[in-house]
């Protein structure tokens, strides 16, 4: 549903695929549990936002095929289309529009709904050692953990 197939090479971009959004890996959201139980004068009674990585759909397309070496199939959709069809679910009585009402927020263009902070200064992730990383380096742990590198 967040547009990557890493197992058959296939993406699905929403709009134009430039929606930036922030994301953190497992990794780092253990890190940031274990920085926020480090630090707790500086961390008490606030949120805690955190990211590994501050992407788009396109840079994490580009990632996909540079790790690979090999272009993936690539579907084009909108975000209309999408929350149309979560929409219709839900009248109809039928499960499943949950998650795609939940990914036509996070790439909404313009909206900026999937971001936890405008910047890395603007978060928490250097005060509690939440790493940056790369979409290669994020797109190489996928591809690992199917078993497509």
């Amino acid at each position: 549903m967040m547009g990557f197939e890493a197992a058959t090479n296939t993406a699905v971009l929403y709009d134009d695929g430039t929606e930036t959004f922030t994301g953190t890996t497992l990794e780092g959201i253990g890190q940031a549990v274990v920085g926020v139980l480090q630090r707790p004068e500086e961390t008490a009674n606030r949120f805690v936002r955190v990211l590994s990585i501050d992407t788009c759909q396109s840079e994490l397309l580009a990632a996909f095929e540079a790790v690979t070496g090999r272009p993936w199939t690539v579907q084009r959709s909108t975000i209309a289309a999408l929350l149309e069809d979560a929409r219709a679910r839900l009248r109809e009585g039928k499960g499943g529009w949950i998650l795609p009402l939940a990914v036509s927020q996070l790439f909404d263009p313009g909206e900026a709904r999937g971001r936890v902070a405008d910047s890395r200064e603007a978060s928490e992730s250097d005060l509690v050692g939440v790493r940056s990383e790369s979409a290669e380096e994020i797109a190489r742990k996928v591809l690992a953990r199917v078993g497509a590198v």
